[in-house]
């Protein structure tokens, strides 16, 4: 299962890379646009239709990634007053829910994807961009995310079944003050001296 896991974590940290430069890319057009128009009077404006895409595509394609390092935001202040077992059955609890809704928007995504592909549909603007190409991306993402959710709920059912209860929280709860603070110092003692 750990090669899986791997397999599975490395290609969500490319997607999130790749979603991260989409990010970039489109806030390098918004900015050649801005400047374009107030330097050069040029009539450039594709930039919101190109930011729209690259939000959406670049969030579905994080959001597995975001999911294996536990970072979703998530309202936990009663979680921590309750004891071990009943944290762990609220985490399996998002977990399961988490899934759910990932399972429910790529079902539903598919729909928009086939009729794009279906009725050649175009975006109307002066890029005329062909539908499929975002909508497919957005899909890919969205996909994915499931996959991923559906291989945790698995590996977190399977720590319930042993009753490692650790496991569960290891996996399933959300990081803790601690954890962040043991993550921020190794970072920080791993960088070579005299690096910011």
């Amino acid at each position: 299962m750990s090669r899986v896991h791997a397999v599975v974590a490395a290609i969500s940290l490319r997607m999130a890379r790749a979603g991260g430069a989409l990010l970039i890319i489109a806030s390098a057009v918004i900015t050649f646009e801005i400047l374009a128009r107030k330097f050069f009077l040029l009539p450039f404006n594709v930039g919101t239709e190109l930011s729209t895409y690259a939000l959406a595509v670049g969030a579905s394609w994080s959001f597995a990634y975001t999911l294996l390092h536990r970072a979703h935001v998530r309202i936990d202040v009663l979680r921590n007053w309750l004891p071990p077992v009943a944290r762990a059955s609220l985490d399996v609890l998002a977990l399961v829910s988490l899934t759910a809704v990932a399972v429910i928007l790529a079902w539903y995504l598919f729909d928009t994807v086939e009729a794009s592909w279906t009725l050649g549909a175009r975006e109307n603007t002066s890029l005329g961009t062909p539908l499929i190409l975002p909508h497919g991306l957005w899909f890919i993402g969205l996909v994915w995310f499931a996959v991923v959710c559906v291989e945790q709920l698995v590996t977190v059912l399977g720590a319930v079944l042993r009753g490692d209860v650790d496991a569960v929280t290891a996996k399933a709860g959300p990081t803790g003050v601690e954890e962040e603070l043991e993550e921020v110092l190794a970072t920080v003692e791993t960088r070579p001296q005299g690096t910011v």
